[in-house]
């Protein structure tokens, strides 16, 4: 038996065992897990409230960054004086990219006056002493990007020329960046939970319960969140092994909760007498009013969308990126078929646009944020009333001027139907 026809017998029978899964199987299976002890020390873990968990800011940079702001300025309200920010001063200057700073400069600096300021120029962190400025970029996700390192050390150069300049390039692993790595000193986010834990080891009596909890709490939400090293985390990890056929019948099975937001939209605009012409995944939903039914163009040769229609209204849902994105498109049409001049119309009304693109035109997009992980935890019932008040009550008036507009140009636009 060849490697191809191997991994053709695995394949079969791993689709055989999906098939023989029995209802009584699943349960032995996940009595089983219900029976293990790490399944009890994680449910315990997770039923432990964090405050950051709970305001879901663990992968927001600006939350981060705020809070390390708050950390680092000796003036605030968590009575760490300028512990931390020495902590951390010592080891931005340790690296021998900045020959004009060391270590032993942070005891000498004068610290009563320090500044902490938060996306002053769009730079995360920047820290002013009477002597040095230190400027931190902050990535908690996202690389860097678009020449950013170098406008803010230029930036820096330029408003602080009697200073000297140092740069921190602060992200879970402690990585170079892609740009600047030869000015811009890594620093990882195990070394900020390392300070914390030592700081609340040695001055947890001093310290108020408060701060204490705030500090723990971030201390967990990084351990769990960015670099995956906390202890629900190894217990996940471990009862996923030990539990693997469970899990993985559980998780090919799971519910499309995007599928559900769809669902939800679809059920508004079809109460709101719209008539949906396609939906899908990939590319969201589509529909007419009245007014575009009575004026579109249906393609018998070339169809953008397998419906054929020439333009629709589109909602795009896009959870990975947190958002739904509101289209006027025009699609790809047959020859005959004028798509630039029912642009020209539609470009007629205010806050629309020569569109983007050369195939499908889009003279209008409004995005919306959204957060998912709230709206995928609400009833169908809470998510209507969330995409109804956020989302269609803010689009309607543009699609009532769009409607108005197809209606002045009703004649014309029928006109441009090839016979």
């Amino acid at each position: 038996m060849d490697s191809n026809s191997i991994i053709r017998w695995f394949r079969n029978w791993g689709n055989i065992k999906s098939i023989l899964m029995t209802e009584a199987l699943i349960k032995g299976l996940y009595s089983k897990l219900l029976n293990d002890p790490d399944f009890d020390s994680l449910d315990l873990g997770l039923k432990n409230p964090n405050i950051f968990s709970i305001l879901r800011v663990s992968q927001n940079e600006i939350r981060h960054s705020n809070f390390l702001g708050w950390l680092l300025n000796p003036m605030e309200s968590h009575a760490l004086g300028d512990i931390f920010l020495k902590r951390f001063l010592r080891e931005v200057f340790s690296s021998e990219q900045f020959s004009n700073v060391s270590q032993i400069d942070v005891e000498g600096l004068n610290l009563s006056s320090v500044e902490i300021l938060r996306e002053w120029n769009n730079i995360d962190l920047l820290i002013i002493t009477n002597e040095v400025v230190v400027c931190i970029e902050n990535k908690v996700l996202s690389k860097d990007h678009s020449n950013q390192l170098e406008r803010y050390r230029n930036i820096v150069e330029d408003v602080f020329k009697g200073k000297k300049h140092t740069y921190v390039y602060l992200n879970p692993e402690g990585e170079d960046p892609s740009e600047e790595n030869e000015k811009y000193y890594p620093v990882s986010y195990q070394f900020i939970c390392d300070s914390l834990e030592r700081i609340l080891l040695i001055y947890s009596d001093s310290l108020k319960g408060q701060v204490k909890q705030y500090i723990s709490d971030y201390v967990g939400i990084i351990k769990q969140d960015i670099m995956g090293t906390d202890k629900l985390t190894e217990l996940s990890q471990r009862i996923y092994a030990n539990h693997k056929e469970l899990f993985d019948f559980i998780i090919d099975r799971k519910p499309d909760s995007t599928a559900q937001i769809r669902d939800v939209i679809n059920q508004q605009l079809l109460s709101s007498g719209y008539e949906l012409i396609s939906e899908n995944s990939k590319f969201g939903i589509r529909w007419l009013t009245d007014s575009m039914k009575n004026t579109v163009y249906i393609n018998k040769q070339v169809k953008g969308w397998s419906t054929g229609h020439s333009y629709s209204y589109e909602l795009k849902i896009s959870p990975k990126r947190n958002r739904i994105a509101f289209k006027v498109v025009i699609a790809p049409s047959d020859n005959e078929y004028n798509t630039e001049r029912v642009s020209e119309i539609l470009q007629e009304i205010k806050d629309f646009r020569p569109p983007y693109g050369k195939k499908w035109l889009v003279p209008y997009i409004k995005v919306f944020k959204v957060n998912f992980d709230t709206l995928q935890e609400q009833t169908a019932e809470e998510q209507a009333e969330y995409i109804s008040k956020n989302i269609l009550s803010k689009i309607l008036p543009i699609v009532k001027q769009v409607d108005l507009k197809l209606n002045e140009h009703q004649t014309e636009l029928k006109s441009l139907h090839p016979r």
